[in-house]
């Protein structure tokens, strides 16, 4: 027993949590590993009590234990949410893989370097680490005798090396140790601190489903190219809760998996300093990502003996994620929605997501042009988004509902837009204030009742308004441009190297069909080799393609049709 400190003879672990398999039976999400399973753990099954907790704690651990089965129970809620519909059963498999980044330009992060001695197996070890995490988060220290302890705890790393088993048989070797900074090095590095003075960061997640009759299941030879799902502006367009079918479910009838991007414009974690160039150049692809509340790049160089072993450790979401979950040869089909399509075009002709992977790209009323009505185009040119911007001040994420708690110049914006001229009036307040400051997004004649209600008082309950600078240099310009307004992607039509669909509303509410065929003839003059249609659909506007009550029988089959044609050759 300890000399100095408690010890519990509470009895914890046995099936404890691990980063992975190779040091325990769990992720810090409960969920067990599972090699054989290509998502790496048991679908549905989660450990909550005692057993996940690697050691004992210390003190009575019956809080402990409690916080560890709220956490897992958090994200077995999260993860583990069972759809059925239409004959066809699908979960959300594996859990939203989520990450936080900040903006290259104003990084909201502290860089510093360290470089720590000690032994290691009985050998002298040299470990020089860069490290680069947010201003947040704390440092676990033991509450015993903290005076006594605190500096040593502090300036102390426990360090555990293990060998990557390559060959059956092969032994195991672990190496412990424990590294310490000296007090010269610890000024120094205090010295390297580098950071901006921006406060917050965004979440970015994704939502997997995976069929459970796919063709993947049942011949592991020939695996379908999963579909990844961008949304437009803050709304939600292919998860429907309150319709009969959505495109989730239509895409997974074809046997696709697939994942739904939630970028920083999403309401459940909107931003206050984005543009649509960051959601194109980091949210899609992939980037820096959150570990623990705290986001980093560790880079760890060590000289051991004359050997030198570098590690690095990265989390990344979205496409990069799906490759890695998938493998290399993975393409992936994306449907991106307004903005969101004008994002993937930022990532595709910006270089920041290779056309190697993506075996096709399907946009509904956006492409790489964008083409306004003429009453929003005059909404556009006058400085009205420079007015709201200054209205606004530093907050830029409006609450829509109208039994929010909002400040005065929150008030005022949405007073002024409840009086902007618009297509359709409607009795919804929150609906109103939508319309007032985006434009009507869809006919109401086209949703049905529930849908209207799930979208103005469930779901779009703020809207991050922090982009629209950025959107109007866009639709003043007619076609993708960065946030300075300079022409920085169409001069690469090299890098459009796949199949395409664009997709318009023949009833213009925003968007013109101009937009689609525009981008269609494109397409056909700079990638010849590649299969492009375009589609105008009567009857429709903007969103109700995706969200309409009819959209299912009128508008899905259109991308039905074309995943059925890249079929031949969507296999890896």
């Amino acid at each position: 027993m300890s000399r100095y400190r408690s010890t519990s003879v509470h009895l914890l672990g046995g099936c404890i949590a691990s980063p992975d398999v190779s040091s325990g039976v769990c992720n810090s999400d409960g969920q067990v590993f599972n090699n054989a399973s290509p998502t790496g753990v048991h679908t549905g099954l989660y450990i909550c009590d005692a057993s996940i907790i690697p050691c004992s704690v210390g003190i009575n651990p019956c809080l402990t234990i409690a916080a560890v089965a709220e956490h897992v129970s958090k994200n077995l809620v999260r993860n583990a949410v069972n759809y059925t519909g239409n004959s066809v059963s699908f979960n959300r498999d594996r859990g939203g893989f989520s990450k936080r980044n900040t903006n290259k330009s104003c990084k909201s992060e502290a860089v510093a370097k360290e470089t720590m001695r000690g032994q290691i197996g009985g050998m002298p070890c040299t470990a020089y680490l860069k490290l680069r995490y947010v201003l947040e988060g704390t440092k676990i220290m033991n509450p015993y005798l903290l005076a006594l302890y605190a500096w040593k705890e502090s300036t102390t790393l426990h360090v555990t090396l293990r060998k990557i088993i390559n060959n059956v048989g092969e032994k195991t070797m672990i190496l412990k140790g424990n590294l310490r900074i000296s007090l010269l090095e610890l000024l120094k590095s205090m010295c390297t601190l580098e950071g901006g003075s921006r406060k917050d960061d965004c979440i970015i997640s994704c939502q997997h489903w995976q069929c459970s009759n796919s063709p993947q299941q049942l011949n592991q030879d020939k695996k379908l190219y999963p579909v990844l799902l961008i949304n437009g502006y803050s709304t939600e367009s292919y998860c429907l809760s309150t319709e009969p079918n959505d495109l989730v479910r239509t895409i997974l009838k074809q046997g696709h998996d697939v994942f739904l991007l939630r970028p920083r414009l999403h309401p459940s974690n909107p931003s206050d300093d984005f543009s649509i160039e960051d959601i194109g150049r980091v949210d899609i692809p992939a980037g820096k990502s959150t570990f623990a509340n705290t986001i980093y790049t560790f880079q760890l160089s060590i000289f051991l003996a004359s050997s030198k072993c570098s590690v690095m450790f990265f989390l990344l979401a979205a496409i990069k994620k799906i490759v890695l979950l998938y493998g290399e040869s993975v393409k992936v089909h994306v449907v991106a929605h307004c903005v969101g399509g004008l994002a993937i075009h930022i990532s595709i002709m910006g270089g920041h997501v290779s056309a190697k992977h993506i075996a096709s790209l399907s946009c509904t009323n956006s492409s790489m042009f964008f083409k306004l009505t003429t009453s929003s185009l005059v909404k556009m040119w006058l400085p009205l988004i420079p007015m709201s911007m200054a209205i606004m001040g530093k907050k830029k994420t409006l609450p829509l509902l109208q039994t929010s708690t909002t400040v005065f110049r929150h008030r005022l914006l949405k007073s002024i837009a409840r009086l902007i001229p618009r297509y359709e009036r409607c009795t919804c307040d929150e609906c109103e204030v939508f319309s007032g400051i985006f434009g009507n997004t869809f006919w109401h004649e086209n949703i049905s009742h529930a849908m209207h209600y799930w979208m103005n008082k469930e779901h779009l309950t703020r809207l991050p308004m922090a982009a629209f600078s950025h959107l109007r240099r866009i639709c003043n310009a007619g076609f993708i441009v960065d946030s300075k307004g300079n022409n920085s992607y169409l001069i690469h039509p090299e890098r459009m190297a796949m199949p395409t669909l664009y997709v318009s509303g023949g009833r213009t509410l925003l968007v013109t069909p101009q937009t689609s065929f525009l981008a269609n003839k494109y397409m056909k003059l700079h990638q010849p080799g590649y299969r492009h249609e375009r589609v105008v659909i009567d009857g429709f506007g903007h969103s109700d393609l995706l969200i309409g009550e009819k959209s299912h029988e009128k508008v899905f089959h259109t991308f039905r049709n074309i995943l059925s044609w890249l079929k031949m050759k969507g296999v890896f």
